[in-house]
């Protein structure tokens, strides 16, 4: 049986994973959300992120772990220590084979040095934009307010900081893209003979179309022959 760890970006919740969570296991997926984010508790470091991820995960034989978005990172880190069956990119930046990794990339922590603070605290990741996160979608508002009521408070210097990238390239990979924003990497991941598939929709496609997320990434586990 196929199993799938679907893994959250610490931008934002869980429930900006859960439709497609529920999609898949009315398939019959065995299919876990875990996350370290715990209620009136400060969010975990990026250090310890992995960590406390890892005890969050449920007991699986040999999962596919995807992560979306900044959880890119946190899948590549996962599938090395979980010895998992595979990863996937679901709109997220290709992970470095290994060393130091920081959440983000110089340029975009740039970005976040311009964003206004409260008490040395980011504004909420919906607010980072000059456009709802949502625009365009058909999104229900119940879905919407349950995907931006467990988005995390960070301080800006809770970036500035890395783990430690274990040798992860003995995993199959691949990756689905659901926005312009990572075209260029879904092409490096091309290049690099990953198996690609591409939807044309937003970066909250897990969220608001969760039917078409859910077939992108079986049909991803069958590319990288994973069943």
């Amino acid at each position: 049986m196929l199993e799938i760890i679907l893994i959250h970006s610490p931008l934002v919740g869980p429930s900006s994973l859960l439709p497609t969570a529920d999609l898949l296991k009315a398939q019959g997926i065995k299919c876990a959300t875990p996350s370290p984010l715990r209620p009136h508790a400060p969010p975990p470091s990026w250090q310890d992120w992995p960590v406390r991820l890892k005890g969050a995960i449920p007991d699986m034989a040999s999962p596919v772990i995807v992560g979306h978005s900044m959880g890119g990172l946190l899948a590549a880190r996962m599938a090395a220590d979980l010895h998992a069956a595979g990863m996937i990119c679901l709109d997220a930046r290709m992970p470095p084979k290994s060393g130091p990794t920081p959440p983000v990339e110089p340029e975009f922590h740039d970005f976040l040095r311009a964003l206004p603070l409260k008490d040395g605290h980011l504004p909420p990741w919906q607010d980072w934009w000059e456009v709802d996160v949502f625009e365009g979608t058909d999104i229900s508002n119940d879905r919407r307010k349950a995907v931006l009521s467990d988005i995390p408070s960070l301080p800006l210097d809770w970036f500035d900081d890395a783990f430690d990238m274990p040798d992860w390239s003995g995993v199959r990979k691949g990756f689905v893209r659901t926005s312009h924003t990572f075209i260029d990497e879904a092409r490096r991941a091309e290049a690099d003979g990953w198996p690609v598939v591409r939807l044309k929709g937003t970066h909250m496609h897990p969220a608001t179309h969760p039917e078409e997320t859910a077939q992108a990434i079986i049909k991803c586990c069958a590319d990288m022959q994973i069943s």
